[in-house]
């Protein structure tokens, strides 16, 4: 028997093609090797008996780019948990390299279309690379493939054949206490909501997910065919290298680990949140990479867009995905950090437009485009308005387990649309905090440039964090040799931050 696939799905395999997969990318890292028979049966007993795993795609013979999803009768394990071996087990720059070759390959969409890619031995244990296309992230949550593949804790081998669904429980415990507590205050203002939101409400892999649910209950109304006008109808962020055409060939790195604990001293140093101190520190590490190929860099304004999941039922996935898109225009062309900050944390203090921003690009499935149309017509075209992916999510704060091994990090990228290549992450896991890069190798053939740049700005900034308390929003602490430049410059559009418990 087929089902239909969601208008979600059927945009993701619509504007699938060679030069951006529409894949979801992972990277586990962890304390100890795994053998490749128990991965294997860990990912059966795990993850198999969620029908979207068991499931593949197939297109209609009578309606070509019309997709149905279909159980896989010759559904083998085995030729979706594969195990490959580096030269040098130590060496970072090989496992970047192994993942790029590994994620330039499209999916096989003759099979259920996930994959994962045992790295035998790295470092002190092993790696997993994860690849799943986004249709099928469309009918599952993120955290509900990690925690169904992983544990909260340590357990004994010979209690690892089953599942404890007292613990399975506790997982969305904290969360479904979030979401009624929540829902015991829709009576309040809007600006209450959101207020309380910013103090309590940290979900792990969906930050906005609930905004859309505050609007409808507060009967919040807005001229939804405006918004989505103002938007497709924005001018384009300034010409750069990140503009121009894009290859096959992608490229993965990542940085050193930062302590989330020096990060939050920064946080409270500079009165900004940890969002502002990231988006900050990004556009002064964009900032160093256009100058250093010589690309003008005095008032630039790179846009970067931010994905928003927009599922906004209790356990995550309200089996009709919807998704937003949030322009933010990053203030490269300001040299002194402590002014970048202020100026980041300006911008996303205009929440007046949230809750529209957030649902313009998911009302455009509710008011009669197709898949194709909406791919066409709107998102392809808008990614021309635009130079990078950037997201932002706060994960697991206790160290997970995989077959009874601790992950010493997680880290994972989303796909890009239409002509944007670079994709940017940041990820907190287990009290650490990682950046992380996707690129077009044709578009951008260094990407260790950005990584150090941001590596340089971020710790520089941590050096100074406790002396920043007695600093006046004019002071100046730069990182980098050049005369202080003017912040006030004209803004293209009111952005918002993807994370609503970081917001100002």
């Amino acid at each position: 028997m087929k089902k239909e696939v969601s208008d979600t799905g059927q945009f993701w395999l619509y504007v699938d093609n060679p030069n951006n997969l529409s894949i979801f990318t992972g990277l586990i890292e962890l304390s100890a090797p795994i053998d490749i028979r128990a991965f294997r049966e860990l990912v059966k007993r795990r993850l198999l008996h969620m029908t979207s795993f068991r499931e593949k795609i197939i297109e209609d013979i009578d309606s070509p780019k019309q997709y149905y999803w279909t159980e896989d009768q010759q559904l083998d394990v085995r030729t979706h948990v594969e195990m490959v071996r580096l030269k040098n087990e130590n060496d970072q720059a090989e496992l970047q390299q192994l993942m790029s070759d590994i994620i330039s390959v499209p999916m096989d969409m003759r099979k259920p279309p996930w994959q994962f890619i045992l790295v035998k031995k790295y470092k002190s244990g092993c790696a997993i690379i994860a690849r799943i296309h986004q249709s099928l992230m469309d009918r599952v949550d993120l955290i509900q493939v990690l925690w169904n593949l992983s544990d909260t804790y340590s357990r004994e081998k010979d209690q690892d054949n089953k599942l404890d669904a007292h613990e399975q429980a506790n997982k969305w415990q904290v969360l479904s206490k979030t979401i009624h507590h929540l829902q015991s205050k829709m009576k309040k203002s809007l600006s209450t909501v959101q207020s309380m939101i910013k103090g309590c409400l940290k979900p792990m892999t969906n930050p906005f997910f609930l905004i859309e649910k505050v609007r409808l209950v507060m009967g919040t109304t807005s001229d939804r065919v405006g918004e989505i006008t103002r938007i497709i109808l924005m001018n384009p962020d300034s010409d750069s290298l990140f503009k121009s055409d894009l290859g096959n060939k992608k490229q993965f790195v990542w940085s050193q680990n930062y302590s989330l604990k020096k990060i939050l001293a920064l946080s409270s140093a500079t009165n900004a949140s940890i969002n502002v101190i990231f988006i900050s520190t990004l556009s002064g590490a964009i900032k160093q990479y256009l100058k250093h190929h010589n690309e003008p860099v005095d008032y630039r304004e790179i846009r970067a867009i931010t994905p928003v999941d927009m599922r906004v039922s209790q356990g995550g996935y309200s089996g009709t995905a919807s998704f937003g898109l949030i322009p933010f225009d990053l203030p490269v062309h300001i040299n002194d950090p402590i002014l970048r900050i202020a100026e980041v944390k300006r911008r996303l203090q205009k929440l007046d437009s949230l809750p529209d921003a957030v649902s313009a690009f998911a009302s455009m499935m509710r008011v009669g485009f197709s898949a194709a149309t909406f791919a066409d017509k709107i998102a392809i075209p808008f990614s021309k308005k635009n130079s990078l992916l950037m997201t932002n999510t706060q994960g697991p704060a206790q160290t997970l387990y995989i077959n009874n091994i601790p992950a010493n990090n997680i880290m994972f990228w989303l796909p890009r649309v239409g002509h944007i290549g670079l994709g940017t992450t940041i990820l907190s896991y287990n009290q650490i905090v990682r950046f992380g890069v996707v690129c077009d190798s044709k578009q951008m053939p260094d990407p260790e440039q950005l990584v150090d740049a941001f590596e340089r700005q971020l710790t520089h900034l941590l050096e100074f964090a406790p002396i920043q308390k007695n600093l006046k929003k004019s002071s100046t602490v730069s990182t980098e040799p050049e005369a202080k430049e003017d912040c006030e410059s004209p803004l293209a559009i009111d952005n918002v931050s993807n994370e609503m418990y970081s917001l100002g």
